[in-house]
């Protein structure tokens, strides 16, 4: 048996966050990490912009697609 947190099917896979200069990023809660695509990462964005993907990922996870090819 491991100490490390499992994530909860009921939570998101991915989280807003802010950051230390005030940007938002978008963390994908299996990795602690920033979520990413294209090699971009998903970081300094508005609250908005970051809301908006989030929620956009989530509902691709929630409907079994792999958000981020």
């Amino acid at each position: 048996m491991t100490d490390e947190p499992c994530p909860s099917e009921d939570l998101p896979r991915y989280e807003v966050r802010q950051g230390r200069r005030g940007g938002w990023t978008i963390i994908d809660t299996l990795t602690s990490l920033p979520a990413a695509t294209n090699g971009r990462e998903f970081v300094g964005l508005s609250k908005k912009d970051a809301e908006d993907i989030a929620r956009e990922l989530n509902l691709s996870v929630a409907q079994g697609r792999d958000p981020l090819i």
